[in-house]
């Protein structure tokens, strides 16, 4: 059902699905909640109700019911790391503590204790976000992995709300959500590895494997794999068919790229939703751990 919002001459904005208000927010004049709402909303138009337009009872409180959980608490606070005075995030945004940016002006200070209490009121939001716009049943690390990607990228249509990721999820897709992760790692279209880190790390959270290992996550230049004449050979095509049988695929560990790895990749890519070439490249090695 299609959302909208209601603006009313008293500053409070109504969220409606059909005719039923979901939530209302009280601006009280304060921008800073204005943008709140247009943010933290899966509503795709607004309108402004009329002065003698009588606003409508409120549905029952649709807070979020779930918590990031401990993995992903400790990946969030991991990437985002904490600081008690304000910095310029690098894009003229003052920021302080675990990412939080409402209300920060150059020269603030915080303790510790007010840091975390900040990252609580900021994850509510995010959690509540995430459990509104998944549509599918997803477990407690599917859930931790994507407040922390939304807290990072954002929630609304250009982030989290707007992705492609999202899309794929809500159509059962969840391998193909997963390897959206790694896209989201530019800043101005330039890759940052400490982007590609934490995707790789959410990613990770999100398929239920160690996350860990990606805080040191260094790019390599390897060479793409893939059927030749002559054939590839080396340690490089032995790790590959290791990885291959750990992933319960039937193939002899010999070191020689033939037919039968060429096969193997394959089957592969297909149980992944990834391109069929049979071509080990970067998102291949990535779901093999290469």
């Amino acid at each position: 059902m299609e959302r909208k919002l209601e603006i009313y001459s008293d500053g409070r904005i109504y969220e409606m699905a059909g005719d039923q208000a979901l939530r209302i927010t009280e601006t009280q004049g304060q921008i800073e909640a204005l943008i709140d709402t247009l943010q933290l909303t899966l509503a795709t138009k607004f309108t402004v109700a009329p002065p003698d337009k009588q606003p409508p009872e409120i549905a029952e409180s649709r807070g979020s019911s779930r918590q990031i959980n401990q993995s992903g608490l400790k990946l969030l606070t991991t990437f985002e790391g904490c600081k008690l005075a304000a910095y310029d995030d690098g894009g003229s945004v003052w920021t302080i503590g675990y990412g939080h940016t409402k209300g920060v002006h150059k020269g603030m200070a915080i303790t510790q204790a007010q840091a975390e209490q900040l990252l609580q009121e900021d994850l509510e939001k995010y959690e509540s976000f995430v459990e509104d716009a998944v549509e599918v049943a997803i477990n407690d690390h599917q859930f931790s992995a994507l407040v922390c990607f939304c807290f990072n990228v954002g929630p609304g249509k250009n982030g989290f709300g707007g992705s492609t990721l999202l899309k794929l999820l809500n159509q059962g897709n969840f391998q193909g959500a997963a390897n959206e992760f790694r896209r989201w790692n530019q800043v101005n279209g330039t890759p940052w590895l400490g982007l590609t880190r934490r995707r790789l790390a959410e990613q990770a959270l999100f398929l239920g494997q160690p996350w860990e290992p990606f805080l040191k996550y260094e790019e390599k230049t390897a060479r793409s794999l893939k059927l030749t004449n002559p054939i590839m050979q080396g340690i490089d095509v032995h790790q590959l068919q290791e990885a291959l049988i750990k992933v319960g695929i039937n193939i002899k560990p010999d070191g020689f790229f033939g037919k039968d790895v060429d096969k193997a990749v394959r089957q592969f890519q297909q149980q992944k939703g990834l391109k069929i070439d049979g071509i080990v490249g970067a998102e291949t090695r990535i779901l093999l751990s290469l």
